[in-house]
């Protein structure tokens, strides 16, 4: 087939129905016309985008492993826009060995995409591959902290997390040992350009020193607040230790919970009823404004934020640094969120499943949990977006979830409808500048930021419809 008969039929015809001659097009040499005057990267982009949103994963797989195998550097220029999908899949499917090669070119290439890179990132920090995570923290720190194509600060997250698998590594240790040595941990941190002040490491230490908190723990709280919540998550992260839970996962679930209380909160002195007390509103506009916008898809962090609040609040609650009507508060607040986001995302919902790997927590019952787990994994199979065409399709779990039922039902309406209540749809206008209040606890000068990044017009549209941007959110 010559250049000009694919590319009127990659015009005129459905991408979906020419997927054959795609292939068949691109298992040859390109011609060199072809790739001197046509999009090429539009072409391989619209084709993985157009059969991942039909769910033709296996088609989707097919294509990746074709460009891999006859178009070696085409993919290498492309890659993030398939290896994203990839590890999203394998960690979906458990097939570990797959996600370890699936975020190699990452590794390789930290550089590239960035902002993609942290997502997966974070991806795989959710379900639970710290292995990974800790050889791509070695590799990439300090190439990514010094690269003058990255906004100042660009490593925190990388040099967080080695704190947090370092941390794990000594806490581990002091159970067979005597005491917290800091000068070793401080250290083996070295490279990663912490700056900890003194009080900051008292609280660690006694937080990983100590078997169980202080019987005055409220008291503690009330007095010196900033230092005594350190010493709060260091107890949090044995507690879920014992859940298997790493101290990176632990800890990424507590730092952007502090965000959320420190600034609703707004530094003001309160005892730890109402420091820690939820409410659905404010709530939902941080997760909103978790979850990401048009250019970064991060609704994943926003399901394991609120998935993961309840296991914080479960342990605040056995320690008593809560009483029983501000952890019910939580529960309500987290069913009737959670009730949207299941609505409003049903037939995505596939590549967050990592919050049905965790560990059930306790005040989740067991037909809850199961049914929930049921509907993420159906989603993978969902073509359709609208929950009105999909709530037939989960009606055996809608029955049997429980209360949960009538919140998802009413999440999947204001969906439908457009409503203002939807989770994201006024995300723009009710986005608060919520600033990373923990950041002064690690380095004062290292503040996490957020790149920048530029959608091609030629790619698929960020919101998921499909389309190439240029004929979606790119004409407004």
């Amino acid at each position: 087939m010559t250049t000009v008969e694919f590319w009127n039929k990659y015009l005129n015809e459905d991408i979906l129905e020419i997927f054959d001659i795609t292939y068949d097009f691109f298992s040859n040499e390109l011609p060199n016309e072809f790739v001197e005057n046509y999009d090429v990267g539009e072409v391989i982009l619209e084709t993985r985008g157009h059969h991942e949103t039909a769910k033709e994963f296996d088609k989707v797989l097919k294509f990746t492993e074709l460009l891999q195998d006859k178009q070696p550097k085409l993919y290498e220029e492309n890659f993030q826009y398939f290896d994203d999908f990839l590890i999203d899949f394998y960690c979906f499917q458990n097939e570990s060995s797959k996600v370890d090669i699936a975020f190699s070119n990452f590794i390789k290439n930290p550089i590239q995409d960035f902002d993609q890179y942290l997502i997966c990132f974070k991806k795989l920090l959710f379900y639970g591959y710290a292995n990974i995570l800790n050889k791509a923290i070695i590799r990439n720190y300090e190439r990514v902290n010094t690269s003058d194509k990255l906004m100042g600060g660009a490593g925190y997250d990388l040099a967080l997390s080695k704190f947090y698998i370092t941390l794990e590594e000594f806490c581990q240790k002091n159970t067979n040992s005597e005491g917290f040595s800091k000068d070793e941990f401080l250290e083996k941190l070295d490279e990663y350009n912490f700056d900890f002040n003194e009080k900051f490491l008292l609280a660690v230490e006694t937080g990983v020193s100590r078997l169980v908190p202080e019987e005055n723990s409220v008291n503690l709280f009330i007095h010196d607040r900033k230092n005594y919540v350190i010493t709060l998550e260091m107890y949090f992260l044995k507690y879920m230790r014992n859940r298997k839970f790493s101290f990176i996962l632990s800890g990424r679930l507590w730092g952007k919970l502090l965000e959320f209380w420190e600034e609703s909160n707004n530094n003001k002195q309160c005892k730890p009823n109402d420091y820690f007390l939820i409410h659905t509103n404010e709530f939902e506009k941080y997760l909103s404004m978790l979850s990401g916008d048009m250019f970064i898809d991060n609704k994943s962090e926003m399901i394991a934020v609120l998935w993961g609040s309840v296991y914080i609040y479960e342990f605040l609650k056995s320690i008593g640094i809560i009483d029983q009507k501000t952890f019910d508060k939580l529960i309500d607040v987290s069913k009737v969120l959670k009730g949207k986001v299941i609505g409003q995302y049903t037939s995505s919902l596939w590549n967050s499943n990592f919050v049905h790997v965790w560990e059930k927590p306790d005040s989740i019952s067991s037909i809850e949990f199961n049914e929930e787990e049921k509907i993420f994994k159906k989603s993978l199979l969902f073509k359709h977006q609208k929950f009105t065409r999909l709530r037939s399709e989960i009606s055996e779990e809608l029955n049997k979830i429980g209360e949960l039922s009538e919140f998802i039902i009413n999440g999947g309406k204001s969906d439908d409808n457009n409503s203002e209540l939807s989770l994201l749809e006024d995300l723009f206008s009710q986005k608060k500048d919520f600033k990373d209040s923990n950041d002064s606890y690690y380095d004062s000068s290292n503040e996490p930021i957020k790149i920048e990044k530029k959608v091609g017009r030629n790619e698929p549209c960020p919101c998921g419809s499909g389309k190439k941007y240029k004929k979606c959110c790119g004409k407004q």
